[in-house]
């Protein structure tokens, strides 16, 4: 990929215009076939890979196409155990995306316009590389025979329930969080020793995403007695059980990438 982004950063800037308007036409193509983005998900894409790839290059483009088609698939193949619990079905929209790209933006911000120009890769491919995790985990994880236990209490919880953790779920994040670290290592030439970094910035960063949806994300009660991130059912208000008002799953997402980039950068300054 070295030789080929070379290519595309001795482009003039009109011709690296031109090229990205041609990927993001692709990519919003298969998105809309597919579904998987909503309308407002479809333009903040475009957006986010259009900053990736003129700072990135073609390595950033793949690397966030690896999880954007990976979630795909997965959401294909995975059926849906979730019950209703989780306020957002498999289309991603705007918030969902920029939740998962603003801390990769930190990194390639840090990249582009400060002196620690690796350490900038390495927090742009923890952020992916959580984002990655947590979704594998979650998907995967449905598939395991037992259920989910919470990683506060452990007890058994429902599946789809945010904080809940499976042995399946947190192998299957792990392994997604080390491949992206691999394709990233070789896309941007780093040094193998960021391999281990970027693994384990992406898989604690999924774990945390689950503490923060077992304490602080909210969810609500139905008249049923189950729970729900939906704050209404039926046309009816549900009573809050647990978490905070304003701290959804946006937003716990947002956390978690930006404390997987907080670990990157202090493993990549003291080991």
């Amino acid at each position: 990929m070295a030789y080929i982004d070379s290519l595309f950063f001795s482009l003039s800037v009109p011709l690296k215009i031109v090229v990205i308007a041609i990927l993001m036409a692709l990519i919003v193509v298969f998105a809309v076939k597919k579904r998987q983005l909503t309308t407002g998900g479809v333009a903040a894409a475009v957006m986010v890979g259009s900053i990736i790839t003129y700072i990135a290059g073609l390595s950033g483009l793949l690397i966030m196409l690896f999880f954007f088609l990976s979630a795909a698939v997965i959401g294909k193949v995975v059926p849906d155990t979730k019950g209703g619990i989780q306020k957002k079905g498999g289309r991603r929209d705007a918030m969902q995306v920029l939740a998962n790209s603003v801390p990769c933006l930190i990194g390639l911000f840090m990249y582009r316009f400060t002196s620690y120009g690796t350490v900038g890769l390495v927090l742009f491919s923890s952020g992916i590389a959580e984002a990655v995790a947590d979704t594998w985990s979650g998907e995967i994880g449905a598939l395991s025979k037992n259920d989910p236990v919470s990683i506060i209490t452990f007890t058994k919880v429902p599946k789809g329930l945010s904080g809940g953790v499976s042995l399946l779920g947190t192998l299957s994040g792990l392994l997604g969080s080390f491949l992206i670290a691999l394709l990233a290592v070789g896309c941007f030439t780093l040094s193998p020793t960021y391999l281990p970094i970027i693994t384990i910035a992406g898989a604690l960063g999924s774990l945390f995403d689950s503490f923060l949806g077992a304490t602080v994300q909210v969810h609500y009660r139905r008249e049923d007695g189950s729970i729900t991130e939906h704050d209404s059912s039926d046309g009816k208000k549900n009573v809050r059980a647990r978490g905070i008002p304003f701290i959804d799953n946006d937003a716990v997402n947002l956390l978690s990438g930006l404390f997987s980039i907080l670990i990157a950068f202090l493993l990549s300054f003291f080991l």
